[in-house]
Parts: structure tokens; sequence; C-alpha cells
């Protein structure tokens, strides 16, 4: 039992945006439970000490990030994650094999790396709003909004490269999905009895996989159905599933993003995106007529791609528009204020106006970073936006699936 142990530790990865309480987490709740922890940013922070010779003790948070990125870029992008291993297999000062907590995890090839070395890794995406996060940190920043928000958009990899900060991506890739809203003003007051009790709960499920049998909410069974309807999507760049269901929770209509019926797929007529074909177009027209710096062609397409996202420009209809079509081409008669449609990710506003329009109150969506022009719209018309909760499709069967 013990080789196995050290073969396959428990892990606990840790990933979100920073204010989202992460550290808080792994130290006064996940700690006190036994797990040893280790932290890729004090791994980064001690190795920019070294090569700098900075031995101040608050290095500016966009230094770290910018020196995060060029080591990643160096040494590979799980070059953090290699070194956190060793301390694991090494384990330093008589910590026990097998129960572990990282945090800080912000880049999807580190994710790739723990689950390479573990089966034992689980990882948990923790959310907060942007209003709680920049509150809980504000301080750090002396009130300065604009930085805040700087290193938040570089945290979140909106415009990062392979090598960057990726948190949203991370993210995708979660095992278990919290929520942190709550303002714990003292360890072990209501609040946080409230998410401690909901962390021992995750936490015990992924320590003894396949030992419950049953989804502890009925929500992580409907959001893996509609994961497994966004697995019929042909879209080279990213899957969604949608579905609705009734009021007792049955699914009577599902979508996933798709071309119209009796056309062909982008990868059949294009053998790449659409999108990206006329990205390309375009810049194959500035390289013949000389608007092209000669060797700056991948940062011209970097700059290109942040621009000039051609949504309107896909050829697919989205996963909610073909749950909400299917609904009306199957003639169901269900009263739709008491229906509810989950999503793989948040509605754009175009797909917001139809979930208004035809009556549904309310959405739960699994991606925590939602349009904000949507999320307007879905507000005024009355309907409820919920973060999803719970053991995400990426580990639901490993947790609740049947021992052989």
């Amino acid at each position: 039992m013990e080789g196995h142990e050290v073969s396959n530790p428990h892990i606990i990865g840790l990933t979100g945006s920073f204010g989202s309480g992460c550290s808080y987490i792994a130290q006064h709740i996940l700690e006190p439970r036994g797990y040893s922890k280790l932290c890729l940013s004090d791994i980064l922070r001690s190795v920019y000490r070294e090569k700098s010779g900075d031995t101040s003790i608050n290095i500016p948070r966009r230094v770290l990030q910018d020196f995060g990125d060029s080591l990643r870029r160096e040494n590979g992008p799980d070059s953090l994650a290699r070194q956190a291993q060793k301390h694991i297999r090494d384990r330093p000062n008589g910590a026990p094999p097998g129960k572990w907590v990282i945090d800080s995890i912000r880049n999807p090839a580190e994710v790739r790396a723990f689950r390479d070395f573990s089966r034992g890794f689980f990882l948990f995406g923790v959310h907060a709003e942007k209003e709680i996060r920049w509150g809980r940190v504000r301080g750090k920043y002396d009130n300065n909004r604009v930085a805040f928000e700087e290193d938040d958009k570089n945290d979140t990899g909106e415009d990062s490269d392979l090598h960057g900060q990726r948190v949203r991506d991370c993210f995708s890739e979660a095992d278990v999905v919290l929520a942190n809203n709550e303002d714990f003003k003292v360890v072990g007051n209501k609040d946080f009895g409230s998410l401690e009790g909901r962390i021992g709960e995750y936490a015990e499920l992924v320590a003894k996989p396949l030992a419950k049998k049953q989804p502890l909410r009925e929500e992580e069974a409907l959001m893996a159905m509609a994961y497994a309807a966004g697995q019929r999507s042909s879209c080279m760049k990213r899957k969604v599933g949608a579905i609705i269901v009734d009021g007792q929770g049955n699914v009577i209509s599902s979508g996933f993003n798709e071309v119209p019926m009796h056309e062909m797929p982008c990868a059949d007529v294009y053998r790449t995106c659409h999108r990206e074909k006329l990205r390309e177009d375009v810049l194959s027209s500035l390289k013949d007529k000389g608007l092209v710096v000669t060797g700056r062609d991948e940062e011209l397409k970097q700059e290109f791609r942040r621009q000039f996202r051609m949504l309107d420009y896909c050829r697919a209809l989205h996963a909610e528009e073909n749950a909400i079509l299917n609904l009306a081409r199957n003639g169901r008669a269900v009263p739709l204020h008491e229906c509810c449609l989950y999503t793989t990710t948040y509605p754009c506003r175009q797909c917001a106006n139809k979930i208004a329009n035809i009556g549904i109150e309310r959405i739960v969506y699994l991606e925590p970073y939602p349009d904000q022009e949507a999320k307007v719209i879905l507000k005024t018309a009355g309907v409820s936006d919920e973060l999803f909760e719970g053991v995400t499709f990426k580990a639901y069967f490993r947790i609740y699936g049947e021992e052989k």
C-alpha cells in the first residue's frame, strides 16, 4: 500500500483567478484535513529571487506573471509542476506520502503534468465574482482598479500564448467546480463553515472515488448530459452542449453547436475553421500588398485574433439556439417558465435574447466568464443565471462510476 501511495499520491489541485480564495482554502480547510501544501506561485517566487537577486517581500504581481511566462517559455509550460512533483517524490520535512494540495495552477500544461504524474489527481476550480475578488485584494493594489483589471486579464489568459497564465483554460479542465462568494470575517464563522462543509464533502469524494454511486446533486448528472450533447459537435475550435429540462428535471430538448442541416462541416469544406480561413485570407492579402513586416507574421496573427474574433462569420448555430429550435421542432408543450437550460458555457448575447424571449426563467452554466452584455439581457428579463457547482463531466464517471 505504501508503494502505491508514493507512485500515485492523492492530490487536489486548485485553480482560480487571484482573489477567488484558492490559497485560503488550501491553508484553512485542506491543510487542517491533513493535506501537505505546495504552491506553484511560491516556487515561482523562489526561482525569481534566485535569478534576479531581488529579496523584497512584496514583488509586484505583474513582475511575477511576466517572469513566469518567460520561465515556462524557456523550460516548458509544465516546468513549475515538475518542480512540485520533485517535492512530492522527495517528501520533504517528513511529509506523509499521498495527500497533497497544489495551489496556484495557472497553465493547462500544469494540469496535464499532474494528471500524468498521478491517477489520484483531481482539479478543483474555485470561482468568485470579479467584484468580490476586487474587494478582497484592493488593499494590495492601493485601490488602483486599473492595475487590478490589467493583472486579471493577463491572469485569465484572454490574450496569452501557450506559455502564459491561462486560468480560464485551466478552469475548463476542473473535475470539481466551487463558488466562493462569501465574505469570511473570521475562520470558523457560519459562512466559513458552509464552505468548509462543501469542500470537505468533495474532498472525501475524490479521496475515495467510486465509493458513492449517486451524484451529490441532480445538477451534476444534468450538466454531464449537456456535455455529452456537446461532443456531437463537429466544430474544430470548441464543442458546446445544452439541454432544456422541465420542472421535474426531465430532459425535453438538447442541442450542440453545429452548422445548419444539409450543410457540410467546416472540416469537410475548408479543412480548418471558417473564421480561421477568413483571417488567413486577410493576412495573405496584407502580405501580397507588402503591408506585413517580414519575420513578424506570428505576432500579427496573434494581434489579429485578439482584435477580430469574427463571431458573426461563424457558420454554426449555437448549442442554446439548437436546443430551443429542437424544442419548437418537436412541438413540446411545456410551461417554459418552469424549465431550466443547462449549458457548458455562458450564452452569448444573441442566445440570451432567445432564452429571454422564449420564456425560460433559469439557466445553469459551467464557464465562469460570462458575456457581460448577455448577463444584462438575462437580468433585465428576470432570468436567473447560476454558476454550476459540483463534479463536472471531466470526473463524473471517475467518481460515481461502478468499480469492476
